[in-house]
């Protein structure tokens, strides 16, 4: 029962307004940087015909890029080491990283299982067997499809990080002008 009443505060935690706001910072920042540069390219290749794939492009890379660091940035803030503002500058900064960090861990692992099950071969079940057509497209592909997540996590943690500081210090500045009436408290903390 214990366990449970622990779980249970778990998803009890204040600060969830605080850790959305900075994760819709990021998101909205993300979103209009990505819909400008599409806008100028497809200014650019209109007349080469090549705008066909510009929309599903930037739906795939908000969709399974940066919505799972968002996702993962706004787990962070709210659960595991919140932004409050009796904080210093440099633990709202480290604070952040984390947040990077464990955004990137979430795209990592989102990327990685779309790399992994997107070269589905459907042809190979028919012939031996829906699992070995599973199990050979799977295995196939697995080197690359770590790799590809490494490094896509990697770089998409490096181009938000800014924005995530900079999201995370506009949300101390606000939380030192706005102070909570309650203690903000993340699993970090609680150590």
């Amino acid at each position: 029962m214990i366990r449970m009443r622990g779980f249970a505060s778990l998803f009890g935690r204040r600060g969830v307004l605080a850790a959305a706001s900075a994760a819709l910072i990021i998101l909205g920042t993300y979103v209009v940087q990505r819909l400008l540069s599409s806008l100028l390219y497809a200014g650019v290749m209109i007349s080469q015909g090549a705008v066909d794939g510009l929309f599903p492009s930037f739906l795939l890379g908000t969709v399974l890029g940066v919505l799972p660091f968002v996702i993962g940035v706004f787990l962070s803030l709210w659960l595991l080491a919140p932004v409050a503002a009796e904080l210093h500058i440099a633990h709202v900064i480290t604070r952040s990283l984390l947040a990077a960090a464990c955004g990137a861990v979430i795209v990592f692992v989102v990327t990685l299982l779309e790399s992994l099950f997107s070269h589905y071969d459907v042809s190979s079940g028919q012939v031996f067997g829906w699992a070995f057509g599973l199990f050979s497209t799977v295995s196939a592909s697995a080197g690359w499809a770590f790799s590809n997540a490494l490094f896509g996590a990697l770089n998409l943690a490096i181009s938000l990080a800014p924005i995530t500081i900079l999201a995370c210090v506009l949300l101390w500045i606000w939380l030192r002008a706005h102070p909570a009436k309650h203690p903000v408290a993340g699993l970090i903390d609680e150590v």
